[in-house]
């Protein structure tokens, strides 16, 4: 279905929903806060992001996926309108930003099978160019429209006798090494933690390391693929860039203010997301995961509200310091459990609460990574010793050896907010 009509030349875009469908019942506004309904006929137009709404942006392909698009038209650089355009119609979310001659053709997209990418990756070395497997897996369609820089494919997965749509994602030839193993175990970890994430398995395929996460973004059913709608925290943001890390927009507390105005209504109130949130700012400086840029969160319309999506993309990288890619506090992207527990009234946690929230799940990482890395992904020990970093600060809140007293701290905030009359 045609959902509306956008227009755009550099640094500015116009979009206007089709009136057929804002007459269907049924119809949702593809970004409540900066594409809602109005009574006004005019196109909303804007000039962040080179002129894309976020939204549209989102289903744009980034990172490999552009990669492998430019490769196939001369290695040039496409425009925001040609990316979208020429893009295969597996990106995250429901829509497609397309010329009409392209929509049958994306709408008609079907990934390739789980055992035809095992029976390439039997037949490929450890050495060999994983961007030409994905190139040869897809056929025509050269690639995905899927984003983030690790290479990666959407695969066709028979679960009970149907098929489901999962990502499996693939070791780099020239990347850091065990990044399927790191993520699933970052990822499994969060879910042993109380959060709610993506599902998530990992195999090795001849000499290959693949973990598979499922699509939350697709259902596919006897009737067809059923896409749900998607809005990355940078939409959510409304950022201006992608690429300018100090910019203060790049904020977990903004993005749970912002949860308020998305999740919320009069039948519901943005507590329960505001918690999660702060849960995977915390969990993410656990699991040393410092890449949880704002397109490594997003929103999900479900069951008629937008909530959070799925976590995803949460990897456990063996660094030394604790700087987020977004802030966690005012003014500040270190994640201490100072500034953890200082900014947890934000997300409608209390300190005391959010401490033992944050003690807990320290200790279910530091008494479960070992064991994870080595039934699951079987590491030896030297590799195993050479993941510790990741979890330093999880082992040194578990053991006691990193502490907060709560209570005292957020005595000390609130007498810092008092002001004499």
């Amino acid at each position: 279905m045609v959902c509306g009509t956008f227009r755009w030349s550099p640094g500015h875009g116009a979009f206007r929903y089709s009136d057929d469908y804002r007459a269907r019942q049924e119809a949702v506004a593809i970004d409540p806060i900066n594409l809602p309904f109005s009574r006004s006929t005019k196109p909303v137009t804007t000039s962040k992001m080179n002129g894309v709404f976020g939204v549209l942006r989102d289903a744009a392909p980034e990172g490999f996926g552009l990669d492998l698009l430019n490769a196939k038209y001369g290695n040039r650089t496409l425009d925001e309108i040609e990316r979208m355009d020429f893009a295969v119609g597996d990106g995250v979310g429901a829509i497609e930003v397309c010329s009409p001659e392209h929509i049958a053709r994306k709408v008609a997209f079907r990934p390739p099978r789980e055992d035809e990418l095992h029976a390439q990756l039997t037949r490929t070395d450890i050495g060999e160019s994983i961007t030409g497997l994905v190139r040869q897996l897809t056929g025509d369609d050269d690639g995905t429209s899927l984003g983030g820089e690790k290479p990666k494919l959407t695969v066709a997965r028979a679960v009970d006798g149907r098929s489901e749509w999962w990502i499996a994602k693939l070791q780099p030839r020239n990347g850091a090494r065990l990044l399927p193993a790191r993520e699933y175990v970052a990822m499994s970890l969060a879910k042993r933690c109380g959060l709610d994430v993506a599902d998530v398995t990992f195999e090795r395929v001849g000499s290959h390391d693949v973990v598979m996460v499922k699509r939350f973004d697709r259902k596919v059913s006897e009737g067809g693929v059923e896409r749900l709608l998607f809005a990355s925290a940078a939409t959510v943001l409304r950022l201006d860039s992608d690429v300018t890390r100090e910019d203060p927009d790049r904020s977990y507390p903004k993005l749970s203010h912002e949860l308020r105005r998305w999740c919320a209504d009069r039948h519901r109130s943005a507590v329960e997301q505001q918690r999660e949130l702060w849960r995977r700012m915390a969990y993410n400086a656990l699991v040393g995961n410092y890449d949880d840029h704002p397109r490594n969160h997003g929103l999900l319309y479900r069951d008629g509200s937008w909530t959070l999506s799925p976590a995803y993309d949460i990897v456990a990288m063996p660094q030394s310091q604790r700087v987020q890619a977004m802030e966690v506090a005012r003014g500040t992207r270190i994640a201490s459990p100072e500034s953890l527990i200082s900014a947890a009234p934000l997300f409608a946690y209390d300190h005391v609460e959010a401490w033992e929230t944050l003690r807990t799940m320290a200790q279910t990482v530091s008494a479960s990574w070992r064991e994870m890395y080595v039934q699951a992904c079987q590491l030896g020990d030297k590799d195993l010793e050479q993941q510790r970093p990741a979890f330093k600060l999880a082992e040194a809140i578990a053991t006691g050896a990193t502490a907060v007293d709560a209570k005292t701290l957020g005595q000390r905030q609130r007498r810092s907010i008092v002001r004499p009359s």
